[in-house]
């Protein structure tokens, strides 16, 4: 039996540490779930005691009102927390167990930041990996988002799940086992939350890279599509009709895609919910005879025709969201997004000067050789994730978890070449080395001379 390295027990030692913080911020910090995190509960709850999605035609079982059944929120988190509810023994038909499901974020907060350095490990060695882990182990936005109830925990583990496996697959003996389970990951991905589709693309890319065949991507697809398929039969089953994982398009589309949003004036294209929309109201009398694909049409309609009648709507929109997935736009909209996540405002201040560090020392990673010896496709997976939030909603922390993940492995990089770039720049310059200056007087020409003898 090998001894343990005394990398693996710094990578131990850390996610010990990851652990324990998250634990103690579950446990010293009260939080109320509202808007998803409520709702997520809520499915949970009904999953745990029924064994399934829930499939009421009652009015108000679907959202925004509409008759049920429902297919509004992808199923991955939601039965999540549902196991959680099994594994606790909670009883309540109205919503999970609140600490429960927090501590199981904490959790998974440290299966994310261990697959943070297995990532950087295969991109970068040792060295880069055990910085980076320490780096995600600390980062105080992933902590403060490891206490709350979002789906993109899930999805940002996930996805450095499926990163990590297509990068194994490079150097694996057995390449189209790695390839397969990287699809089935894009797809749990996809059932955490439908972005994760942005993914599939680039991942596709990495199989084709590492096989130079044809039969990996389309391996890899496949099994993202058969770990999605149960989802679509279901949706189709109880609602009658073909539905892509979700059926939410009308309603994320309008609540950026509208009037009023365009105007609101701290915070240009902030998305809302339909009915906090002025003009709405016969919409609204009718939605509890809608079911949730019929409201998701019309609102598509509604938002796209806003699109078409302002063409340059979408290049605001990632203008603006972008500002705010920079957290550039002030504090009004980062205090406001926390608001709404259950965030305290003085956790979500310090989480941005934080974000704002990490983003200097990405950057600064970005021109070091180690970042730009990295496959292309890697770094297409959070720019293609960054233009899937930007491009219509960006509430900050959580729309960009599954970016700033990629964020620490460039910023790693800055912090392992800085010794050597200090040593560079303590160095005297070539050729400039002083020699003792040469005594004026009268016998000043005598020792020329003899120097240059």
């Amino acid at each position: 039996m090998r001894r343990p390295t005394r990398t693996s027990l710094i990578a131990a030692a850390l996610l010990v540490a990851a652990l324990a913080i998250r634990v103690v911020e579950v446990a010293s910090t009260s939080y109320r779930p509202i808007n998803d995190a409520g709702s997520y509960l809520t499915l949970a709850s009904e999953i745990a005691h029924t064994g399934g999605y829930p499939t009421s035609h009652r009015p108000g079982a679907g959202a925004g009102g509409t008759r049920g059944p429902s297919a509004y929120f992808p199923p991955a988190f939601p039965y999540l927390l549902a196991a959680v509810d099994l594994i606790d023994g909670n009883t309540s038909r109205r919503g999970g167990a609140v600490q429960p499901a927090r501590f199981s974020q904490a959790v998974l907060g440290t299966v994310a930041v261990a697959f943070v350095g297995l990532v950087a490990g295969e991109l970068f060695g040792d060295v880069v990996a055990l910085i980076a882990l320490g780096l995600a182990a600390f980062y105080p936005v992933l902590v403060e988002l490891s206490a709350v109830l979002v789906a993109e925990n899930l999805m940002a583990t996930l996805i450095l799940a499926a990163t990590w496996a297509a990068l194994r697959a490079r150097r694996s003996q057995h390449p189209y086992r790695w390839i397969a389970a990287t699809g089935v990951l894009a797809g749990l991905a996809a059932l955490a939350h439908v972005n994760s589709l942005v993914v599939i693309l680039p991942l596709a890319f990495a199989a084709w890279r590492a096989r130079r065949r044809w039969i990996a991507p389309v391996l890899l697809v496949a099994a993202a599509l058969l770990t999605i398929s149960p989802w679509i039969v279901r949706n189709a089953v109880v609602l009658h009709r073909f539905v892509w994982i979700t059926d939410e398009t009308g309603i994320t589309l309008r609540g950026t895609y509208n009037p009023a949003s365009a105007a609101y004036g701290p915070v240009p294209y902030k998305w809302r919910i339909f009915y906090g929309i002025p003009g709405e109201r016969p919409l609204i009398r009718q939605e509890s005879r809608l079911t949730e694909p019929d409201l998701s049409a019309r609102l598509e309609r509604q938002a796209f025709d806003y699109i078409g009648a302002h063409p340059l709507a979408p290049l605001e929109v990632l203008y603006h969201n972008s500002l705010r997935l920079l957290e550039l736009e002030g504090s009004f909209a980062w205090r406001k997004s926390a608001y709404a996540q259950g965030i305290p405002r003085g956790i979500a201040d310090a989480g941005v000067a934080v974000f704002w560090i990490l983003g200097a020392l990405a950057l600064a990673g970005a021109f070091t050789h180690r970042v730009r010896s990295v496959p292309a496709w890697v770094w297409a997976i959070p720019l293609l994730l960054w233009l899937s939030a930007a491009l219509i909603n960006a509430e900050t922390p959580r729309f960009r978890e599954p970016v700033d993940v990629f964020l620490i492995l460039s910023a790693a990089c800055a912090i392992a070449a800085a010794p050597r770039v200090v040593r560079r720049l303590a160095r005297p310059p070539v050729g400039r080395e002083r020699r003792p200056a040469i005594p004026a007087g009268p016998g000043q020409l005598v020792e020329v001379v003899e120097r240059l003898a």
